[in-house]
């Protein structure tokens, strides 16, 4: 039986340098879409998306040539998942709601899993490449709404996004408990290095909610400023 990759921690050196270059792709990407001409844009943005549509098919490949495909593991269920496709759709079509569940939801978290991912969860380095390839586009496809379109977040954005998580919470409660699994980590506490994850089941998720709601609140900070200088 293979064994998952093993033998890393918090901030090593393949950890920190899986943020730096994380880093790069969230500055670069916007960047760039600043700079070039706006009749390149399009073209751009159907590259982006061709690489984030790749970076998943080869982790599935990846997923399915270590242990085949696990129906615990391996749905496209958890938060991050939803947000790489919104964050997609977003990037492509300007869609509001999807531009702020990428930012609201999809940002704030795939930093923290940036910083604290589960390194007892990777198959092998494929899997660690594509997590961080992953979590680093969606920010990246998200300051490109906010920095090229020029989007801004609506006054209900983050109830809008509540609502949201609320209504998909209770399928994708019934799949973890028909397959075992913890998408969205709805039936134990992630295995993380976090000071910010703690408590038992189901007591963890009313305090993740609540740390969620606070980290919204500072992430729509900037947009005040933003409106102003509008």
């Amino acid at each position: 039986m293979k064994s998952k990759l093993s033998g890393h921690e918090p901030f090593d050196t393949n950890h920190l340098i899986a943020i730096f270059l994380s880093l790069c792709i969230i500055i670069l990407v916007p960047i760039i879409g600043k700079i070039i001409r706006p009749d390149n844009r399009k073209t751009f943005i159907y590259i982006l998306i061709s690489i984030a549509v790749i970076q998943e098919i080869v982790d599935y490949v990846s997923r399915y040539n270590f242990d085949g495909f696990n129906l615990a593991e391996d749905l496209p269920l958890h938060i991050c998942s939803y947000a790489l496709i919104m964050s997609s759709v977003s990037l492509l079509s300007k869609n509001q709601f999807c531009f702020e569940f990428t930012y609201l939801l999809g940002v704030t978290g795939t930093f923290i899993a940036i910083l604290t991912p589960e390194f007892n969860d990777f198959d092998g380095w494929v899997m660690y490449v594509t997590y961080f390839m992953h979590h680093s586009l969606i920010p990246a496809f998200s300051l490109w709404n906010i920095i090229v379109d020029g989007m801004r977040l609506r006054k209900l954005s983050i109830l809008y996004c509540l609502v949201f998580l609320a209504l998909v919470s209770l399928p994708v409660g019934i799949i973890c408990w028909l397959t075992g699994g913890n998408y969205m980590y709805l039936a134990r506490i992630p295995n993380v290095d976090n000071p910010l994850v703690f408590g038992e089941w189901p007591f963890y998720l009313i305090y993740l909610n609540i740390i969620g709601v606070i980290l919204m609140l500072i992430a729509s900070v900037p947009f005040y400023f933003l409106k102003n200088k509008d």
